[in-house]
């Protein structure tokens, strides 16, 4: 099998894969389905444990190789389950520790919005400087349909949909750019997404859900 990436290319923007793990098991993804590939990117990480150095230097030769026009958070699993080294590569981005990168330079974390369960406290102020935008898979404005629809693990299905919410808002108030995403297909209430964005003041993007075909 090809060696597995800790970042990848798509649509112009670099990718950080930085964890595996993920608290749920949402029944539109397709890392199964795809075996764990994404557009010819091996994403199996799941028996390594890369280092922040270990990223921060793919990211140094990735930019040397060719430009791109965004550092986002995202693979196979959800970030916020890494926090210190997504901190730590954030990190070396904004003390101008990556060589080709300004300190300013855009950094997006997609997430599952599940972060403060995760770590066990709000870590919104925490992603103050170091995030520029965030973009949460919400998906529903319904408690139950989101327990269907994310399929979390035991000890985030009493908390976890309340917990995304008080995290989406705390986001809109905090840090720039706030973005909450469902996919088109779901049949959720798009009009209480779309009503619930405007009460918060965050972007909202109905995304298309992924071919079903193994990639």
């Amino acid at each position: 099998m090809d060696t597995a990436k800790l970042v990848y290319r798509y649509k112009g923007n670099l990718y950080i894969n930085l964890t595996n793990e993920c608290p749920t098991a949402c029944l539109f993804c397709v890392k199964t389905l795809w075996k764990m590939q994404f557009h010819e990117n091996n994403l199996n990480i799941s028996k390594f444990e890369p280092t922040a150095a270990d990223y921060i230097n793919v990211i140094s030769k990735e930019i040397e190789t060719k430009k791109f026009n965004e550092l986002i958070f995202c693979g196979y699993g959800e970030p916020t389950m890494r926090l210190n080294e997504l901190f730590a590569i954030s990190n070396a981005v904004r003390e101008g520790k990556i060589n080709g990168l300004p300190n300013d330079f855009q950094i997006r974390l997609n997430t599952n919005g599940l972060g403060n369960l995760i770590n066990k406290k709000n870590i919104v102020p925490e992603l103050k400087r170091k995030i520029d935008s965030v973009s949460i898979s919400l998906n529903t404005m319904d408690p139950e349909q989101w327990l269907q629809l994310m399929n979390p693990l035991e000890e985030y299905r009493e908390k976890g949909f309340l917990s995304v919410l008080t995290f989406i808002e705390d986001c809109s108030k905090t840090l720039g750019e706030t973005t909450i995403t469902t996919i088109d297909n779901l049949g959720a209430d798009i009009e209480k997404l779309n009503t619930l964005a405007k009460k918060i003041n965050v972007d909202i993007r109905i995304r298309q859900g992924l071919e079903t075909k193994i990639l």
